[in-house]
């Protein structure tokens, strides 16, 4: 089975299911349903997982920067002022103290910004006007009269600003989404590194829950034999061939193996605990106990082709891979900072027609009466003197991208020493595997030599009893450095970023479902 590509561990895909049910639970649970539950039921992987969906949010916001705005607006303005009267301003010939006048105004268009900087706005409306020049018609007296009563005067108007150094290009119009979207990148990496971190917790909690069920075995064995040698000393010395001090030391060695039974049940509670923390959004009481099958346990430890892993780690491992990341995120700071930091200067122009009658539709229509449109065509130039703000922003992005440098430098020293150790952890379990499974034989046969002379007399119950002991606690010895050696193997695969593949588990993008 394959790994999936980089970026596809980044929306795990919710199955229908809530999770293992443990009070259905028939048959102990694999390793596989575990992670399949805690990849789809964690709480914590289930709050990080809509770190990616704000983060679109904000990418799409970012891209809605350049969609057009429709503007409209009414108003309605009403003045009255004297006025110093004479027949040739008013037209009227009449005396005309105050001066009237009541605009409505009707206006709509759009504007925005594209990805180049080139703002625009187009703008048309009418105003509506009513006033004692427009509504007083002549008397014979005055030299001109109003064309139209009302009057109502269109405008069409399209203005267009293109930035020349600051704001010019798709560097630093499109800095914001190109941002979001490397942001984006980083907290799916994030969200991939917290599900192999939810991955790897339930397969430690599964190795050692496998290591509580088997120790309670070991532990049940041993209060078993521990109750025989209390037997059979209490029938020698019932015959006369042991004193009651052996049966005291028997009793004491059956009572140390029934509070080892006790702290190893009180584990397998506790580790069946952790699994439901990790696997499950709730928790009840009243469930009954589940366990899981043990067969998911490597027994030996795997060949590790050191340049063959760390290409591998380089590769997968989501913490490098968010801080590659962050380091994008700095090249755009810095090109956006750069820009920033010319003088603005703008071409403007502006193209429109404009229309005069006595409705809304004429208005409009007198738009043909034009011999040619208005327009108007400009630089601005804006030259912040001393530019600080500018010089200030550009060594920001500066130091910033020092700063990502330097996080990553620190990542891989952090995942190279991780490596090193888990290696080297892996190397230690297995050996202590193997040195522990001799001491096993040799605590089986003593014991076994202890039991065999126990009845001549040339041992004591102590000897016998402290042999039990020794044997109960090599098994457990052994147990605990298999599960050594299977956490080992899971940090290491962890570090590589390659876990999922390791526990034979597939994460699939949100297309699919978490397999196995």
């Amino acid at each position: 089975m394959s790994i999936p590509a980089k970026n596809t561990l980044l929306y795990l895909s919710l199955i229908t299911a809530s999770g293992l049910s443990y009070a259905e639970e028939a048959v102990p649970i694999t390793l596989q349903d575990l992670i399949v539950s805690a990849i789809n039921t964690n709480l914590e992987l289930s709050a990080h997982r809509l770190d990616p969906a704000i983060q679109q949010n904000r990418l799409d916001g970012a891209k809605a920067s350049f969609d057009p705005t429709w503007v409209g607006g009414y108003s309605y303005s009403s003045s009255e002022r004297p006025q110093n009267y004479k027949p040739s301003a008013t037209a009227t010939g009449r005396y005309a103290p105050l001066y009237n006048e009541d605009i409505v105004r009707v206006q709509t268009g759009l504007s925005g910004r594209l990805p180049f900087g080139t703002q625009y706005e187009l703008l048309t409306g009418v105003d509506h006007t009513s006033s004692t020049t427009i509504n007083t018609p002549g008397n014979g007296f005055s030299t001109a009269s109003a064309m139209f009563r009302p009057e109502f005067v269109s405008t069409s108007t399209l203005t267009v600003t293109q930035p020349l150094l600051r704001d010019f290009g798709f560097a630093a119009n499109l800095a914001e989404v190109r941002l979001q979207r490397s942001n984006l990148r980083s907290s799916q990496h994030e969200l991939t590194s917290t599900a192999l971190k939810i991955i790897r917790d339930t397969a430690s909690a599964y190795y050692e829950m496998v290591f509580a069920q088997e120790n309670i075995r070991v532990k049940e064995e041993a209060v078993a034999v521990a109750e025989a040698l209390v037997r059979d000393n209490q029938r020698r010395v019932d015959e006369g061939r042991m004193s009651p001090i052996d049966v005291t030391q028997a009793q004491s060695r059956l009572s140390e193996s029934k509070e080892e039974l006790l702290l190893a049940n009180n584990f397998l509670s506790q580790r069946r605990n952790t699994l439901i923390e990790l696997t499950r959004d709730n928790f009840k009481f009243d469930d009954p106990a589940f366990t899981v099958d043990p067969s998911f346990i490597v027994r030996e430890a795997p060949e590790i082709a050191r340049d063959a892993s760390l290409a591998a780690l380089f590769e997968h491992n989501p913490t490098y891979l968010g801080s590659i990341e962050a380091t994008k995120g700095e090249d755009i700071r810095i090109a956006y900072a750069k820009n920033q930091n010319w003088p603005r200067v703008d071409l403007k122009a502006s193209f429109g027609y404009n229309g005069l009658n006595n409705s809304y539709s004429r208005a409009y229509d007198d738009y043909g009466n034009r011999d040619q449109p208005s327009f108007s065509l400009g630089v601005v130039v804006n030259v912040p003197i001393g530019n600080r703000a500018g010089r200030a922003r550009v060594a920001e992005a500066l130091n910033r991208k020092r700063q990502a440098l330097l996080n990553l430098k620190r990542t891989e020293v952090v995942l190279l020493s991780a490596f090193d150790t888990a290696q080297r952890d892996i190397t230690n379990a297995a050996e202590r595997s193997r040195l522990v499974k001799d001491t096993v034989k040799l605590a089986a046969a003593g014991l076994d030599a202890q039991q065999r002379i126990l009845g001549s007399g040339k041992t004591t119950s102590y000897e016998v009893a402290q042999a039990q002991r020794d044997l109960s606690q090599a098994r457990s010895r052994e147990l605990a450095t298999l599960v050594d050696l299977n956490k080992s193997i899971a940090q290491f695969q962890f570090v590589l970023g390659t876990l999922p593949e390791h526990l034979r588990v597939n994460l699939d993008t949100a297309e699919d479902k978490p397999t196995r």
